[in-house]
């Protein structure tokens, strides 16, 4: 192919088809009511000019007022697109073609009327003189896809998206590319005759682009590198109607050390209803591992950064968005919000910068009963170290014994363990279903519904329910919450029962004298049996609390430590039996049903 007609009379005829790809709409669709105005500068002649939204408005109402008759749009991820299976169940890959136009004057040879951020697009420009034209649309983070100049003649489009009023080398932008682009230059569109095709010429090496710019360049590399900063997800933030977090991740592709800078703009045009900023909250996600704080915005809408970091070349820096939807309640379920996300390059040459859309909707939904950490928790244990008393160090054990424990948390902070508990309610008339939590000696209604039924086989079935000595504020401290209850002798539920009687028959060995009391402890080596012993339990469990816990964001599932003090088992003092557990919130309910 001739590299001065790359796009040449081809682009605006009326044999080609819809390019786009449909996957690029679908990770914009969601984020339709955050737009930004770009403004567009037309030289004279031919221009070709790197569109960083994506128009929400049909074309025929976007190209009302440009000074063209007509605009071809190349689409450089076209040459990735593939189907995964066809009818025939294919799996090779499709190509598509990288063009498609609008035309004022011929409707009929329109072949789209949308398009995709980060499309480049091909205009005569009909005025003899400079003329600023905009477009509005939703903004979505810079893809760009290089291919091979050589086997396929296809010069590579690189389109500039810039900080505003800023102007560099485009060699300084391209830094990091891994492959080689400078042995033959850059090039650009020229020409001033609409009835001939755009030609390309060099660019001077001391030359400088701004945003919106587009060169061309041949590569001996196919790659997907899209400029010093990779910003994902492509299409922004998405929290739905009841998502309360997301990632941002910002790659550094670039050669050198970089500080990239975040600003977040809340503007009442982004959707139904303002964000408030004290709705938002950020952590790093890295820094979140060992420390989850969450940093609340605050409620100053100013536009400076919310977070800056400095990355190394190929460092990931990946943000934890969250959102407080309690600030929602009182709105209608369904509308909508949203703010815009600017991303920067601060100190770096190539004076990049990212506009991505945070955007969800309000849930509606009632935060009654929800408040973190109340309701039923269920703490899968795993005891495997033991504490003798001639010993004060934990000991690891041959095997580890495994148990559950049910424990709930009420609305004023109150922490129970429960031997069993039951969660089942009544279908209403107008179809919704409301449970409710039964324990202790409360009677489930035999008309309900059981939903989830709970039980901890080591617990005594006497005390059913054992309110712990420190209330939920205490789950976070180094000696957390803890229940004690006695096992009786005569208990059903005694670990030291005599096998041969089922209702312990309380005599001596002989079965014949009536034993003394099994509580004395000097009767331990007389003539009491172990089994007519009470044993007296110390369960205390505490959390393992990351700082990240909040009512806007329930983490369901915490790590913990658990310990299993008995007395009364030997006469030289407790055995204590730890472990770890995994912490699992299976219901937000703080109500339970107890009598």
């Amino acid at each position: 192919m001739n590299k001065q007609r790359i796009l040449s009379d081809e682009v605006f005829g009326a044999s080609l088809w819809l390019p786009f790809l449909t996957v690029l709409f679908a990770v914009l669709s969601g984020s339709a009511d955050v737009m930004v105005r770009q403004e567009i500068t037309l030289n004279r002649g031919w221009n070709a000019v790197y569109v960083e939204v994506s128009p929400v408005a049909p074309l025929d109402e976007v190209f009302a007022a440009w000074p063209v008759n007509a605009v071809g749009f190349y689409d450089p991820a076209s040459f990735l697109a593939t189907r995964q299976f066809s009818q025939t169940w294919n799996s090779k890959g499709g190509t598509m073609s990288p063009v498609a136009t609008w035309n004022r004057m011929f409707p009929e040879a329109t072949k789209v009327q949308s398009i995709p951020a980060g499309t480049v697009c091909l205009a005569f420009n009909t005025n003899l003189t400079k003329t600023v034209v905009s477009i509005t649309g939703v903004p979505a983070a810079p893809r760009m896809t290089w291919h091979i100049t050589d086997t396929n003649e296809v010069y590579n489009f690189i389109g500039f998206s810039l900080q505003q009023g800023a102007s560099i080398y485009p060699g300084e932008y391209l830094e990091g590319f891994d492959g080689e682009f400078l042995k033959s230059g850059f090039f650009k569109f020229s020409g001033n005759s609409e009835n001939q095709s755009p030609v390309i010429k060099p660019v001077y090496s001391t030359a400088t682009v701004s945003d919106g710019d587009v060169l061309l360049v041949s590569s001996d590399t196919q790659s997907d590198w899209s400029g010093v900063l990779n910003v994902s997800p492509m299409g922004g933030l998405d929290f739905g109607s009841d998502s309360s977090k997301e990632t941002l991740s910002i790659r550094n592709d670039g050669e050198a050390a970089r500080t990239v800078a975040v600003a977040m703009e809340i503007d009442a045009a982004y959707g139904d209803v303002m964000l408030p900023k004290t709705a938002v909250h950020i952590r790093d996600a890295a820094v979140a591992l060992t420390n989850a704080v969450w940093t609340p915005l605050g409620g100053a809408q100013s536009s400076a950064p919310i977070a800056t970091k400095r990355l190394s070349a190929g460092e990931t820096w990946k943000i934890e968005f969250g959102l407080d939807r309690r600030v929602f309640d009182a709105e209608v379920q369904g509308r909508t919000f949203g703010a815009l996300l600017r991303i920067t390059d601060v100190d770096g040459k190539s004076k990049m910068r990212v506009d991505v859309p945070l955007v969800g909707e309000t849930s509606g939904i009632s935060t009654a009963n929800r408040a973190w950490p109340g309701g039923l928790w269920v703490a899968d244990v795993a005891f495997n170290r033991i504490v003798t008393p001639d010993k004060s160090v934990e000991t690891e054990t041959g095997g580890t014994a495994k148990l559950r424990l049910p424990i709930h948390i009420d609305a004023h902070g109150t922490v129970r363990l429960l031997q069993r508990v039951v969660a089942a309610g009544e279908m209403a008339a107008d179809g919704t279903y409301a449970y409710h939590l039964f324990a202790g000696k409360a009677t489930v209604p035999t008309t309900a519904h059981i939903a989830m039924r709970i039980s901890a086989v080591c617990l005594p079935t006497e005390t059913p329910v054992i309110e712990a000595s420190g209330g939920a504020d205490s789950l976070s401290q180094p000696d957390g919450v803890t229940f004690a209850f006695t096992v009786a002798g005569g208990g059903a539920t005694s670990l030291l029962r005599h096998p041969l009687h089922p209702q312990h028959d309380g005599l001596q060995w002989d079965f014949k004298t009536p034993a003394p009391s099994g509580d004395v402890l000097s009767n331990y080596k007389g003539d009491v049996k172990p089994e007519t012993f009470s044993v007296g339990n110390e369960i205390s469990l505490s959390l393992d609390l990351n700082g990240g816990e909040a009512a806007w964001n329930p983490e369901q599932v915490k790590s913990g430590r658990i310990t299993w003090k008995l007395t009364n088992l030997m006469r030289q003092g407790p055995v204590t039996l730890v472990g770890d557990m995994s912490f699992t919130r299976v219901s937000s309910q703080t109500e339970i049903v107890l009598e």
